[in-house]
C-alpha cells in the first residue's frame, strides 16, 4: 500500500480511539440483528468482468477445530457445518469462495491468539490500547493477479481486529475493488466500512458491505446469495 494509505489509516484509528478507555463488551459486543449491507440499497458499480479474478481474504478466530459446545464464548464464534468446524468468518468467506469461484486466503497472525476466551480478551484489549500491529505470519504474494478482493473480519471491539490494520497497511490493494463482509455480536459494521473506505485512498471500496450477526449463522448462506446477487455474482 502506498505511503499515503499507511498514514490515513494510522490517523483514523487515532482520532478513533481517543479518550476511548477501557471497552466494557465482549470481543463482539452483545446482541444481535439479522443480516444486511452497509447500504441495503446499493449495488456494485458494475458487476465483475468476464475473467476477472476474485480472491476472498479473511480474518477468523479461534483457529480451532474442536467440536462446538465445548465453551459457549467459543461457541458465540464458531459454526459447526457437516461435522467440521468452522470460525464464523471461515465459514462465510467459504460460502463466497464457492459462490465466486475465487481463491481462498486467511489472514493469521505469526502468533497464533489463544484459544482461551479470556485470554484473547487480555490479549486484544493490549493491541487496541497500543495502537498495535501484529506480525502477520504471511501476506498474498500473487496480488497482482487479481481484479477483486474481497475481505472479511469479525468486529472485536468496536472495530477492525489489529490484525487487520496489518494486512490493509502491508498487503498492496492499489486498484483493486475491495468487497467488505463481517460477523458482529451486536455492533454491525460499526464504523469499519469507512475506516476501510478512507484508508485505501487508491482502491475502490465497493459501499454495499455485508454483515450477519453471530446469532443469524444458520441463515448465512442464503443472507450471502442474497447480497452476491446485488453484486453480480450470479448463481
Amino acid at each position: 500500500m502506498a505511503d499515503t494509505s499507511r498514514r490515513a489509516f494510522l490517523g483514523l484509528f487515532a482520532a478513533g480511539t481517543a479518550g476511548l478507555g477501557l471497552v466494557g463488551c465482549s470481543l463482539v459486543g452483545q446482541g444481535g440483528t439479522g443480516a444486511r449491507g452497509a447500504d441495503s440499497e446499493a449495488v456494485a458499480d458494475s458487476p465483475p468482468a468476464r475473467g476477472s479474478r476474485t480472491l476472498v481474504t479473511y480474518f477468523s478466530h479461534p483457529y480451532t477445530d474442536e467440536s462446538v459446545n465445548s465453551a459457549e464464548e467459543l461457541d458465540n464464534s464458531r459454526t459447526e457445518v457437516g461435522g467440521k468446524v468452522y470460525g464464523n468468518v471461515e465459514y462465510a468467506a467459504t460460502l463466497i469462495q464457492r459462490r465466486t469461484g475465487g481463491d481462498l486466503f486467511r489472514i493469521e497472525t505469526a502468533d497464533p491468539l489463544p484459544e482461551s476466551h479470556q485470554e484473547t480478551l487480555d490479549v486484544t484489549e493490549s493491541e487496541r490500547r497500543e495502537n498495535a500491529r501484529p506480525e502477520l505470519k504471511k501476506l498474498v504474494e500473487n496480488i497482482d493477479d487479481y481484479d477483486a478482493v474481497f475481505v472479511g473480519y469479525p468486529i472485536w471491539w468496536y472495530d477492525l481486529p489489529m490484525p487487520m490494520y496489518s494486512f490493509l497497511e502491508q498487503q498492496d490493494l492499489k486498484g483493486k475493488k475491495v468487497i467488505l463482509f463481517s460477523v458482529h455480536g451486536g455492533n454491525e459494521l460499526a464504523e469499519t466500512v469507512e475506516t476501510i473506505t478512507d484508508g485505501l485512498t487508491e482502491s475502490t471500496v465497493v459501499q454495499n458491505a455485508f454483515t450477519i450477526s453471530r446469532d443469524d449463522m444458520d441463515s448465512v448462506e442464503s443472507e450471502l446469495n442474497t447480497w452476491l446477487n446485488t453484486l453480480g455474482y450470479k448463481a
